[in-house]
């Protein structure tokens, strides 16, 4: 008995398997789809896997391993769904780490306060739209010149570009690594979404349907 209870943490393997898998691959220490595939691999394959090992330990009669086989499983779906946030949200988690360590915080923060204050004052210098983006933004947003960016960001995204938020006055500045990634910064303390997660306080990753 006390070997089994031993084997126990056992089933926070899956669990914590699925959240590295989106995590790392998220932060680039793993190379693109192979997280997507070790997460589901982790879902949907290493459950059973656990489940069999505990129940097919030796001096355990089989009046007890169908019950205790179908109990681990139980086990193992309820923690993936109740202790691990869902894929692209770990995957998100992942990002923002990454683009953290690229992109600090706080000056990403200055710069954006910066270019609201511009805008307002009517001194802020427009770039190109960039008609020939596959996701054109809309021409409400407000494209920003590289030149107005400090001279340690200039060069680093793919745009940069104001919009208005739902709550007036509250401006959005984006920083677009390229179509699909970038930073976000606005008055939102801390988010953590499918697609959005916080950096730091009012700083935010997001990706895929942001631009």
């Amino acid at each position: 008995m006390k070997s089994f209870l031993l084997c126990l943490p056992l089933l926070g393997l899956a669990p914590l398997a699925h959240f590295l898998a989106g995590y790392l691959e998220g932060a680039g220490i793993l190379p693109s789809g192979v997280g997507l595939l070790l997460s589901a691999a982790s879902m949907f394959v290493l459950p059973w896997v656990v489940s069999a090992w505990l129940a097919l330990r030796p001096k355990i009669t089989w009046a007890i391993r169908i019950p205790l086989f179908v109990c681990a499983l139980v086990a193992q779906g309820v923690l993936l769904f109740t202790a691990v946030p869902p894929g692209a949200t770990c995957e998100m988690m992942g990002t923002a780490h990454r683009l953290r360590r690229q992109f600090p915080p706080d000056q990403l923060r200055d710069c954006a306060e910066h270019l609201r204050q511009k805008r307002r004052d009517g001194s802020l210098t427009l770039g190109d739209r960039g008609k020939d983006h596959s996701s054109p933004i809309p021409e409400t947003d407000v494209v920003v010149a590289d030149s107005e960016l400090p001279v340690s960001l200039r060069g680093r995204f793919l745009r940069v570009f104001i919009r208005d938020g739902r709550v007036p006055g509250d401006e959005q500045v984006f920083f677009a690594l390229d179509e699909r990634t970038g930073i976000v910064c606005d008055s939102r303390k801390q988010v953590r979404e499918f697609f959005v997660c916080s950096m730091a306080e009012g700083v935010h990753a997001y990706r895929y349907q942001r631009l």
